[in-house]
């Protein structure tokens, strides 16, 4: 596989953390504002920030942090429900005021009664249909939502990119047909293998060509100076926990040169785009991977050394969608 330049990188704020005992601290707006810039000092792409009970809502988070940052993309959760032009025009409103650097990140939603009823029915050919209508509900969605950029809202990068994380056919075949960046949670470079063949199937039948869609791998991440340090940190929260670290997706233990080793490998053999790191730990491991791991990367040419673009859809290569005369106003408006 011949790999391009360098790769994507970056990283999900959920929480303290994506470790259950990782420590609770009371985050405030100016703690997530810090995190961000925080990984923008390590030149990532983006950050997702993940909102839900008990949490502050992650596209007015990220507000703040359009005016005290000035290149890393910002990509709140954005259920795929309600009404799709206001939806459509809070996203715009985040890329207006972060100069073109807004995504979104669309969850499909559902009630609690139906979460419920597909929740007792997964595994079933009840709970696969129930699941094809709730992605065919959210496609219905997006694709309103969307259209409402071209006509009713103008965001200043055309289409903010969206996000989508996938597990399966159904959400991959969500992903080639409506976004720009799929998340994806493969164990190994076999695993990642197969799921990059599958979206690519997938992409071709949408009718949409092999470069248009983003694959970046979702790995959790405690790091530490030494393996042995890494793995004291782990059994410390683990314990913390009363039960081993599972994710859904990878769970990484160690120094940020393994670290790097694990990323290439999966980068020149498994064929991601790049990757989403989810830190165990806020903003420890944020910072390690801003300050130890990137630099590895850079060495090793697999990362940039300086941003190249002003918008999220340049820093991760996408068209550009804007319309003749409508350039990007690269000033922030002060909040």
């Amino acid at each position: 596989m011949s790999p391009r330049r360098n790769f994507h990188l970056a990283a999900a704020l959920d929480g303290a953390g994506s470790h259950p005992a990782a420590p609770e601290k009371p985050f405030t707006p100016e703690a997530y504002a810090r995190l961000i810039r925080a990984a923008e000092s390590g030149l990532l792409d983006f950050v997702t920030v993940e909102d839900g009970p008990g949490r502050l809502d992650s596209a007015l988070l990220l507000t703040l942090a359009a005016a005290v940052t000035d290149r890393i993309g910002l990509v709140p959760l954005g259920p795929a429900a309600g009404d799709p032009e206001a939806w459509a025009t809070r996203v715009a409103t985040l890329d207006h005021l972060s100069a073109g650097r807004a995504g979104v990140r669309p969850r499909v939603a559902a009630g609690n009664a139906e979460h419920a009823r597909l929740v007792g029915a997964l595994g079933t050919p009840e709970g696969e249909r129930l699941v094809a209508r709730l992605f065919g509900r959210a496609a219905e969605f997006l694709d309103a939502a969307t259209g409402a950029w071209g006509t009713l809202v103008h965001p200043p990068q055309g289409r903010p990119p969206l996000a989508v994380l996938a597990h399966a056919t159904v959400p991959y075949r969500l992903a080639a047909s409506h976004a720009d960046v799929v998340f994806v949670t493969p164990k190994d470079t076999a695993d990642l293998v197969a799921i990059r063949q599958e979206i690519g199937t997938l992409l071709a039948k949408a009718g949409r060509p092999a470069g248009s869609l983003r694959v970046l791998a979702d790995v959790n991440v405690v790091l530490g100076g030494s393996q042995e340090e890494a793995d004291a940190r782990r059994a410390r929260l683990d314990e913390a926990a009363g039960t081993p670290f599972t994710s859904d997706a990878a769970v990484f233990t160690g120094t940020p040169e393994r670290l790097a080793d694990l990323l290439e490998s999966w980068y020149r053999e498994g064929g991601a785009d790049g990757f989403r790191l989810r830190p165990a730990v806020l903003p420890d491991d944020l910072d390690t991977v801003a300050t130890r791991l990137v630099p590895v990367l850079q060495e090793r040419g697999l990362f940039r050394t300086a941003y190249t673009a002003r918008t999220l859809r340049g820093h991760l290569g996408l068209a550009d969608l804007r319309g003749p005369g409508s350039p990007v106003d690269e000033r922030r408006i002060p909040l």
